[in-house]
C-alpha cells in the first residue's frame, strides 16, 4: 500500500481514506523565536526565478510560447538540469493539461532532442489530462495527488495550463476567484511545493493577467512572457514579493524536426523555447503557420 502524504493534519479526513479529503486546519500558531530561529535564506526551485513552496503566475497573450516555457521548466525540474544556466532542485513535477495535451508527446520528444535528455522511465515527470475542472474536480485531484505522492514522492512542482481550461467558473468573479485559488494553496500547503498557474494576458490590458484582482495579489511571483516578433519572445518577471527580481530573460521559439514522418511521409517537427543567446548559429527560416502571429519561425536542423 503506498503511504498515505496528506493527512488529518492538512485535510481534515482520516488518514488513508483517498478521494474524500476534508479541509486543513486553519489555524497553526508558531511563536516568534521559533519563527525566527527558521532558515532564512531561500528555498530555490530554480534559483532567482522561483521559490519552493509558493504560488507562481506565468501569463502572456496567446501564441507567446507560455506552455513551452512551462515544460521547460517542469522538465528540467524533473531532470535536474540547469534551466538557462540557474541551478534547480530536482523533484517530481505533475503537469495538469487543460489544453495542448495532444502535442505533449512531440513537444517533450524536441525538448529531449534539443538538451541531449534522454526518454527515462525513472523520470519524475507526469501529465494529466485536466478534464474535470475545479472547483468540481477537486477532490479527485488531491486524492490523485496524494496517491502519486506515496508512489514517487512530494511533488516539487505543480503546473496548472491554463487557468481557464483547468478552471470552470468566473474568472472575473471574487468568489469563484477564491474558490479556485484556495485549492491552489491547499496543494502547496499539503506537499511543500510550487504551484505554477499559467494564464492568458488581459483582452485592453496586456501588463496584466486577466481576471479578478485577487489572482495576482495571491502570487508570490508573477512572470509574463511578450512576443517580440520574429518568434523572439522575452519573460519579464513583474512581480517578486520576497526576492529581487531577476532581469529579463530573451527566448527564440524553435520548430525541431522530429525522426518520425506523418502518414504521408512529412518530417513531424514540434517547437521548443530556447534562451536566445543558446540559439545554434546554423537557422533555416520559413514561413510560420496562422497560429505562431509572427512573421517568421526558426528551424533547429
Amino acid at each position: 500500500m503506498p503511504t498515505t502524504v496528506c493527512r488529518e493534519s492538512h485535510f481534515g479526513g482520516q488518514a488513508g481514506q483517498a478521494g474524500t479529503p476534508g479541509r486543513r486546519r486553519r489555524f497553526n500558531l508558531v511563536s516568534a523565536f521559533e519563527l525566527e530561529s527558521r532558515p532564512k535564506s531561500p528555498a530555490w526551485l530554480i534559483e532567482g526565478f522561483i521559490e519552493t513552496n509558493t504560488l507562481a503566475l506565468l501569463f502572456g497573450d496567446p501564441a507567446t510560447g507560455k506552455s513551452l516555457l512551462a515544460l521547460d521548466w517542469a522538465a528540467s525540474i524533473a531532470a535536474g538540469r540547469a534551466w538557462c544556466g540557474h541551478e534547480v532542485n530536482p523533484g517530481a513535477v505533475v503537469y495538469l493539461a487543460g489544453e495542448g495535451y495532444q502535442g505533449l508527446t512531440r513537444r517533450l520528444a524536441a525538448w529531449n532532442a534539443v538538451h541531449g535528455q534522454s526518454p527515462s522511465p525513472g523520470m519524475p515527470l507526469f501529465f494529466a489530462e485536466c478534464d474535470s475542472g475545479l472547483p468540481g474536480g477537486r477532490d479527485e485531484l488531491l486524492a490523485t495527488l496524494d496517491q502519486f505522492a506515496g508512489r514517487h514522492g512530494k511533488p516539487a512542482l505543480i503546473v496548472v495550463d491554463t487557468l481557464a481550461r483547468c478552471f470552470v467558473g468566473n474568472e472575473n468573479s471574487a468568489d469563484d476567484m477564491s474558490t479556485f485559488l484556495s485549492i491552489c494553496d491547499e496543494m502547496r500547503r499539503c506537499f511543500g511545493c510550487a504551484v505554477l498557474i499559467v494564464h492568458h494576458a488581459g483582452h485592453s490590458e496586456k501588463g496584466r493577467a486577466r481576471g479578478y484582482s485577487s489572482l495576482p495579489a495571491a502570487m508570490d511571483v508573477i512572470y509574463q512572457l511578450e512576443a517580440e516578433g520574429e518568434g523572439r519572445r522575452k519573460l519579464n518577471c513583474t512581480k517578486a514579493k520576497d526576492f529581487r527580481p531577476p532581469a529579463s530573460v530573451p527566448f527564440i521559439i524553435q520548430e525541431v524536426k522530429l525522426p518520425d514522418t506523418d502518414q504521408k511521409g512529412r518530417a513531424v517537427t514540434a517547437p521548443v523555447l530556447l534562451k536566445e543567446a543558446a540559439a545554434p548559429a546554423r537557422l533555416v527560416q520559413t514561413t510560420v503557420s496562422p497560429a505562431w502571429v509572427t512573421p517568421r519561425r526558426t528551424y533547429l536542423e
